[in-house]
């Protein structure tokens, strides 16, 4: 009975430096876990308000940096840049100032060599001189002239570009909220727009007294999504918090990755491979 009663003890001590063993690997190795997101995403909007003309894209639509989008009713500001184009291009008048200027600037030349001569009077000279002064004056407010036309129509085309809405990165529209007829207010959202090309894990480990577990830089193994169906991908750390949070005791860290296969769902839970 002494011999079983022993051996029953052996084996329970075995058991809990077994579960003991097992408490401490999992502390030397802890879980961390996370959550993928895209790289980035925005809900784009107009800047100004207005009456949506065209959409030219829907759900689903791959688009390149630069692609329009959206454009609102523009057939006003469509105007005024033809209008102040026409202004900018006139230069019947400048044209006919620079002649007369180039011909005063000879006939001054001339009357100047007759005065020395005598065969003109210095009132002559004078007369002569400012007509070409006010000829000078002339021409050069009107070069004045046409470079504030040519920032008006800078201004127009400007004011024309932002009845329109362009992808500001690539990626792929998500949602588009604003439809042909509606009107939309400044800084209302219009389409969302997600590059997923890669992809963001942002996860927490527990903070040690030894050191940070994860460094800028370092590369760390992911096992993404339910069990059975995981994707494993290899990640880059681009930042590690420098705080620790006072509630949980964990620190925030995020790692990328490429996704141009679009394997990776953002959105989908996972874990770094010790």
């Amino acid at each position: 009975m002494k011999v079983k009663g022993r051996i029953s003890r052996y084996l329970v001590a075995a058991g809990c430096f077994m579960a003991s063993f097992a408490l401490s690997a999992a502390w030397a190795e802890p879980m961390v876990m996370g959550i993928t997101e895209a790289f980035r995403s925005a809900q784009l909007s107009m800047t100004m308000g207005g009456r949506v003309q065209a959409v030219q894209v829907r759900e689903g639509s791959v688009l390149q940096k630069g692609d329009l989008i959206l454009y609102l009713d523009r057939e006003q500001e469509r105007l005024e840049v033809k209008r102040q184009e026409l202004l900018l291009q006139d230069r019947v008048r400048l044209d006919a100032l620079r002649v007369r200027k180039k011909t005063l600037e000879a006939q001054v030349a001339q009357i100047r060599v007759l005065l020395a001569s005598g065969a003109v009077s210095a009132k002559q000279v004078e007369d002569e001189e400012l007509a070409l002064q006010s000829t000078v004056a002339e021409y050069e407010a009107l070069l004045l002239s046409k470079k504030r036309e040519q920032v008006e129509l800078d201004l127009a085309r400007h004011t024309y570009e932002r009845r329109h809405l362009h992808a500001p990165f690539a990626g792929v529209v998500t949602k588009v909220l604003a439809h042909v007829g509606e009107s939309i207010a400044p800084n209302e959202a219009a389409v969302v727009l997600v590059d997923v090309s890669r992809v963001r894990f942002v996860g927490t480990f527990p903070a040690t007294a030894e050191g940070t577990l994860l460094q800028v830089g370092q590369r760390v193994t992911l096992n993404l999504g339910a069990a059975g169906e995981q994707v494993q991908r290899v990640a880059e750390v681009v930042f590690v918090s420098p705080v620790t949070d006072s509630a949980s005791g964990l620190v925030e860290f995020v790692a990328e990755f490429d996704n141009r296969d679009g394997a990776v769902r953002p959105g989908l839970s996972g874990r770094l491979v010790p």
